[in-house]
């Protein structure tokens, strides 16, 4: 189970690694304020997925272990500032009013602040069962604070997901295509994300945990070649349209 867990946090790390490198590479070339959003979402979005399978290797949560405080801490930031970047990149086709661009700041401010603060006082082990660590003093239930976060994340992505749907729709060829892929890969996060609270919160059985966490991890994969293909179509795919068709991201 945890070896195939770690196949897979290693092969989503690799596609959100190359789309970030992608990204960056295309923001270096064009050197506007869409591509920079999007280099900036993408290489912390990779930088994430990366360090998360590496932490994965060298700590075993499942028997307790627990990385550094410092690692924590850096992992939350650099999870929801990526978040923050792809909405950034979201209101270069749609626009935000002011208001909406402040609360999302004083949210991610606000969300970083807690990720310093609260510290994990509960593990999971290989059956999915709860155990206390000894010694955790938080202002707020960690459950609470995970709970938060896993709401706030599902809002995120299905937020992107239904504008990126949307806009798709609205586009031709090309455009379309990366719109749709872009939708339906923050759609699958979205999922998975949304489907995590069963397993945290509720009572499964251990047939039901190896089930959902099986499906969760596939879905999860799923959704990094949409959106490496979505952000950054490799010429195969460009190919499939015709010249000079509506772009969407570079």
């Amino acid at each position: 189970m945890r070896t195939s867990t770690l196949i897979t946090s290693y092969v989503q790390a690799f596609i959100f690694a190359a789309l970030g490198l992608r990204c960056i590479g295309a923001w270096q070339r064009d050197r506007d304020k869409r591509s920079g959003h999007l280099a900036v979402a993408a290489g912390l979005f990779g930088t994430s997925s990366l360090l998360g399978a590496i932490t994965q290797t060298i700590y075993d949560a499942t028997k307790g272990e627990q990385a550094p405080r410092w690692e924590q801490i850096l992992s939350s930031i650099i999870i929801f500032l990526s978040i923050y970047a792809f909405l950034l990149f979201l209101s270069d086709f749609i626009p935000f009013p002011t208001w909406i661009n402040v609360l999302l700041i004083l949210i991610t401010i606000g969300t970083i602040a807690l990720a310093i603060i609260e510290r994990p006082d509960i593990y999971y082990d290989a059956t999915f069962q709860k155990h206390a660590i000894p010694g955790v003093h938080n202002p707020i239930p960690y459950l609470s604070y995970v709970g938060y976060v896993l709401v706030y994340l599902a809002a995120a992505f299905g937020v992107l997901a239904v504008a990126f749907l949307i806009y798709g729709f609205r586009t031709a060829a090309l455009a379309r295509f990366r719109m749709l892929c872009i939708g339906f890969g923050f759609l699958l996060l979205a999922i998975v994300i949304g489907l995590f609270p069963r397993l945290l919160f509720g009572n499964p059985s251990a047939a039901t945990i190896k089930t959902l966490l099986n499906t969760l991890r596939y879905v999860a994969l799923a959704s990094g070649p949409l959106l490496f293909v979505g952000f950054s179509p490799p010429a195969f795919v460009r190919r499939f349209f015709p010249e000079g068709a509506a772009e969407v991201a570079r």
